[in-house]
C-alpha cells in the first residue's frame, strides 16, 4: 500500500479534479454521462470473465473509491470504504488511508459524489423514475444512516466478521448473484436473504422515493453529509430572481426546499441538479466556490414584480 500511496494520490487528484471541472464547464446536462461513465469504471472486472478476444486480467486491488461499490462482486476491482473500514476494525488496524479517502473526496466533492458518481446512486435514479411517491416518511429518519454508520463499526467489532455488509447492505445482492451463478458458493438460504433485503429496500424507495437508500440508510452517505457543508461543490440560488413557483422542491430526490440553505439542506443535498433542471428563473445552479452566483443569461429575465 505504502509503496502504491504516490500513484493512488495521483489517481484520486485526477478523479476530483475531472469532476470539479465537469460540474464546473458542463453542467447538469453532464451528470448522466458521468453516472454512466462511473457504473462501468466500477465494474471493469467484466474484463476477467470475458471470451479470450476481450480478456484482460483486470485484479482485485486494495484500492477504494469514495463511493458504495460492493467489492465481493466479481465484476468489482476496487474496493468499498464501508466493506474496508469493517476490515480495518477487525484486523485491530488504524484506517488512515479510509479516512484520507473519504475527507479528501468529501472536503472536495461532499454528496455531489452521492449524485454523480456513486454506481448505487444511478441504480436510485432508474428507481425514482417509477416510484409513486405515495408515502412521506417522517423527517427523523434520516437520522438512521448515522446510527448504521456507528453501527458498521460497532459490529464489526463485536461480532468479528463484515457484519454490515453481510446483512444489512442494499448492494450486497450484487456480491451474491455472480457467485451463485458461477460457483455455486453461495446457499439458496443465503440468496433468498439477500433478494428479500433488497426486495425490501427497493419496495421501500418504490411507495416513498427513489433516492430513499441515500436519505436514510446509507453510512456512505451519512459520513459525506458531515463534510458536504464544506464541499467545493455548491447549489448556488439568488432569491432576487425567484417566482416562487416551488417547483424545485416537488422534483428533489432528497426531499429538501433548493431555495433554503438550512442545515438539512446544507447536509443532504446531493448537487444533481434536477433542482436547476426545472428551474424557469434560472434562479438556482450548481457549480463550484470557483463559479460564483447563478448562470448570467438568467440577468435577461425580468425579475417578478414586488
Amino acid at each position: 500500500m505504502v509503496s502504491a500511496l504516490p500513484l493512488l494520490l495521483v489517481a484520486y487528484t485526477v478523479i476530483i479534479a475531472v469532476v470539479i471541472a465537469v460540474i464546473r464547464f458542463g453542467g447538469v446536462a453532464f451528470r448522466l454521462p458521468m453516472q454512466i461513465g462511473a457504473f462501468a469504471f466500477h465494474r471493469l472486472g467484466i474484463f476477467r470473465k470475458l471470451p479470450d478476444a476481450w480478456h484482460a486480467p483486470i485484479p482485485r486491488t486494495s484500492g477504494i473509491t469514495c463511493t458504495l461499490n460492493c467489492q465481493a462482486c466479481e465484476l468489482a476491482w476496487l474496493g468499498c470504504p464501508i466493506g474496508m473500514l469493517q476490515r480495518y476494525v477487525i484486523d485491530s488496524r488504524l484506517p488512515i488511508y479510509i479516512y484520507g479517502v473519504l475527507v479528501a473526496f468529501g472536503v472536495a466533492l461532499g454528496r455531489a459524489i452521492c449524485g454523480w458518481l456513486c454506481p448505487f446512486g444511478l441504480i436510485m435514479d432508474m428507481l425514482n423514475k417509477v416510484s409513486i411517491h405515495k408515502f412521506h416518511p417522517p423527517e427523523w429518519m434520516r437520522f438512521i444512516k448515522y446510527v448504521y454508520l456507528v453501527g458498521v463499526v460497532v459490529l464489526a467489532f463485536l461480532t468479528g466478521m463484515i457484519f454490515y455488509c453481510r446483512y444489512l447492505c442494499f448492494g450486497a445482492l450484487l456480491g451474491v448473484i455472480p457467485y451463485w451463478l458461477t460457483w455455486q458458493t453461495v446457499s439458496a438460504t443465503w440468496l433468498v436473504y439477500h433478494v428479500g433485503l433488497f426486495s425490501a429496500y427497493v419496495a421501500f424507495g418504490y411507495l416513498t422515493h427513489g433516492r430513499a437508500w441515500c436519505r436514510y440508510f446509507c453510512p456512505l452517505g451519512a459520513i459525506l453529509s458531515i463534510l458536504n457543508p464544506l464541499s467545493l461543490v455548491r447549489r448556488n440560488f439568488d432569491w432576487k430572481w425567484c417566482t416562487h413557483c416551488e417547483r424545485c422542491k416537488a422534483v428533489c430526490p432528497m426531499g429538501l426546499d433548493p431555495t433554503k440553505d438550512d442545515l438539512k439542506s446544507k447536509v443532504d443535498c446531493i448537487k444533481c441538479g434536477r433542482c436547476v433542471a426545472e428551474c424557469k428563473s434560472k434562479s438556482l445552479s450548481i457549480g463550484t466556490v470557483f463559479s460564483g452566483q447563478p448562470q448570467a443569461e438568467k440577468r435577461t429575465i425580468k425579475a417578478p414584480d414586488s
